[in-house]
């Protein structure tokens, strides 16, 4: 998808349904984030870029980091999103002093020049229709010497979280076209090498892309069929699932159901997955 069909995506029905499952998925996101977090070393920064902060979580663990003179600004495409964000900062009341959130395009958006010292996201950057022209862009947002520090995920052979599923699918649907390399996606930033290519032709320096394991835990208190399902339909091949009829979608729940179950312990899924952090400077 271009940068408007992201846009319209997670403006529509998938935006309101992420937003519908926002504080699972921060809770199962948040050791990604705190692993970023402490492997870029942070808390040094007081004026920080959140991109494609969704729910918002990421950017006000950040802002609780780093203490009330610390400037957290999440950025985010999806309105449902950001109404989530917009209540849990209401909540906070004056503890969240110094937070703030704006619904934009970040490849395009005018931020100013020079205002940050860190860019940050947790699987936010994935989604550029041109990543190195994003990613340029972006680095005009930082003053010199500014740091990027950002999470997304390996190869899908590495997420059996995803991959898993996503086999019992296609053993019922027919496989979707096959991406090009670097398309717009989760996966889009699967191989290193191609990180470090298209941050070096946006004039980043200082790359660096390291390998993370994390453990995808979904849990329910439905038991194992509707957390299987819940995982099911938050992965890729809830997108598969959209145009589908009800036996159809019935048939792929239960292949993954039989796929999943050796991993279902304690009300809980849990399966392994596979990161990359990625640093770089701005010179």
């Amino acid at each position: 998808m271009n940068n408007e069909e992201q846009i319209a995506y997670w403006n529509g029905d998938a935006g309101r349904k992420w937003a519908q499952r926002d504080a699972m998925m921060s809770r199962m996101l948040a050791p990604v984030a705190d692993a970023l977090m402490n492997h870029a070393a942070v808390d040094s920064a007081r004026a920080v870029l959140d991109v494609g902060c969704g729910g918002g979580s990421e950017t006000l663990m950040l802002a609780k980091r780093l203490g009330p003179e610390a400037c957290v600004l999440g950025v985010d495409v999806s309105a449902p999103l950001l109404d989530v964000a917009r209540e849990e900062l209401a909540r906070l009341g004056d503890a969240g002093k110094g937070v703030a959130f704006v619904e934009a395009d970040a490849s395009r958006h005018d931020f100013g020049d020079a205002r940050f010292d860190l860019l940050f996201s947790r699987f936010g950057v994935m989604f550029f229709d041109d990543a190195t022209a994003a990613f340029t862009h972006l680095r005009g947002a930082l003053e010199p010497g500014g740091r990027l520090a950002f999470a997304c995920w390996q190869a899908l052979a590495n997420n059996p979280w995803t991959a898993l599923p996503l086999k019992a699918a296609l053993s019922i649907l027919p496989p979707p076209p096959t991406p090009k390399p670097g398309s717009p996606g989760p996966f889009a930033f699967a191989d290193a090498r191609y990180v470090e290519t298209l941050l070096s032709d946006a004039g980043w320096q200082n790359i660096a892309v390291t390998p993370h394991e994390v453990s995808m835990d979904w849990e329910g208190s439905g038991g194992f069929e509707a957390t299987a399902r819940e995982l099911v339909n938050t992965g890729p091949v809830g997108r598969l699932l959209v145009d589908v009829d009800e036996n159809t979608r019935e048939a792929v729940y239960a292949a993954a159901e039989e796929i999943l179950a050796p991993y279902y312990q304690n009300m809980q899924l849990s399966l392994p997955g596979a990161v990359w952090l990625v640093t770089a400077e701005n010179p």
